[in-house]
């Protein structure tokens, strides 16, 4: 298994020096290779080279022209959608980390994908203000879902699959039914774009938040306001439900991460470990008794979500976090950074304990693959990375 090492600037094709090929299988392997010049394998040699030489530039071919503004494993862990502001969406086969499909999508950037937890559709948002729904397996549209009347930041499934959830820039919130594809809420209240959509792990809940300093958690089965949570001082980013639907932390440009009883709307906690915008906040998996945060001061913070004390810092990366998460099992962290890395930390003690350095631009996106074996990250350089994390690090 190897990664793709190809970038793709200012209209030309360029492959990094070093590129690791799968290794050669001895029972396949032609004999006659490495006979000497005007030996019989020259011909066999040549075609040889040929398909190297393909394997690496096809998918380049295919790459995105633009920033890649939005990135997605299946819940199965098969399948890559990545999007971005040339308007496209490239569908990759996580396992041979090549282009299966891609899609002339939206009008205007794309700015989030989320599968289904089938696997099945794709649905996909963008800066026209509508949602896509593509069939994954033949490529088809399934639907496109109109009513909001500006770009649409997120697009979410409900854990059943049989809703959909997206915020605007219209300051509406909307839930749908992702069978008829009509929608069954408006959810109003909010004063300004909403940055984010989260369902609760359990579908009882929808929060959104966004520039008007709030959040809100709505009953999805009702449409109804459950409980708006005030204290930030600037734009709420982003939101995470722990585990058990209990709490929920959010993340805000006045540099703080709350975290909230989702029943009463209480403030809980409040973490002031960064000095700029928190732009990500996730519960660690499984107990939820660790918070992380990554913000624009470089830094990625995990912290105790009960007591709000500092556990590690994890620090290295020379400019903005763009992106972070725990891994499925918890033991490791991934984030992206504006500093063209992409680093994977042990949680324990903070180690970095890999710094991939292959995008030439800034990182934007970083998500490990449901089953933990993979680690994908899209860049401003329109490329998308998928690699195998057990050939590049002991995961034991």
């Amino acid at each position: 298994m190897f990664t793709y090492i190809v970038a793709f600037s200012s209209g030309a094709l360029a492959v990094e020096s070093e590129v690791e090929q799968p290794p050669a299988d001895p029972a396949t392997e032609d004999p006659a290779q490495g006979e000497g010049e005007g030996g019989e394998g020259d011909g066999n040699d040549e075609e040889a080279a040929r398909r190297v030489k393909q394997a690496i530039w096809e998918p380049a071919v295919n790459a995105h022209t633009g920033s890649v503004t939005s990135l997605a494993f299946s819940p199965d862990s098969q399948w890559v959608a990545s999007g971005s502001d040339d308007t496209m969406i490239i569908l990759w086969e996580a396992e041979t980390q090549s282009v299966v499909r891609k899609w002339e999508s939206h009008d205007d950037i794309v700015w989030h994908l989320a599968f289904s937890p089938d696997n099945l559709r794709l649905a996909s948002s963008g800066g026209e203000g509508r949602i896509m729904v593509w069939d994954v397996d033949t490529g088809e549209q399934l639907a496109i879902l109109e009513g909001h009347a500006e770009t649409i930041h997120t697009v979410v499934w409900s854990p059943d699959g049989t809703k959909l959830a997206s915020g605007s820039d219209d300051m509406t919130v909307r839930i749908w039914d992702a069978q008829t594809y009509e929608q069954l809420h408006l959810l109003e209240g909010h004063d300004a774009m909403v940055t984010f959509v989260l369902f609760s792990h359990n579908g009882q809940y929808l929060a959104s938040g966004g520039a008007d300093y709030n959040t809100r958690i709505w009953d999805v089965a009702t449409g109804a306001l459950h409980k708006e949570l005030k204290g930030h001082r600037g734009m709420v980013w982003t939101g995470s439900f722990d585990e058990e639907d209990n709490r929920i932390a959010t993340a805000s440009d006045d540099g703080s991460v709350r975290i909230w009883k989702v029943e009463t709307g209480e403030e809980l906690v409040m973490l002031h470990e960064h000095h700029g915008p928190v732009w990500v906040v996730s519960f660690s998996p499984g107990d939820g008794r660790q918070i992380l945060s990554g913000s624009s001061d470089s830094t990625l913070k995990i912290c105790d979500s009960f007591t709000g004390e500092r556990v590690v810092a994890l620090e290295g990366h020379d400019s903005m976090i763009n992106s972070a998460t725990f891994s499925p099992d918890g033991r490791f962290v991934a984030s992206a950074s504006s500093d063209n890395t992409v680093r994977l930390w042990r949680r324990s003690d903070g180690t970095n304990m890999k710094t991939f350095n292959e995008h030439n631009d800034k990182v934007t996106h970083a998500l490990f693959s449901p089953d933990g074996t993979m680690l994908s990250s899209g860049s401003d350089d329109g490329t998308v990375r998928i690699r195998v994390l057990k050939d590049f690090v002991n995961l034991d």
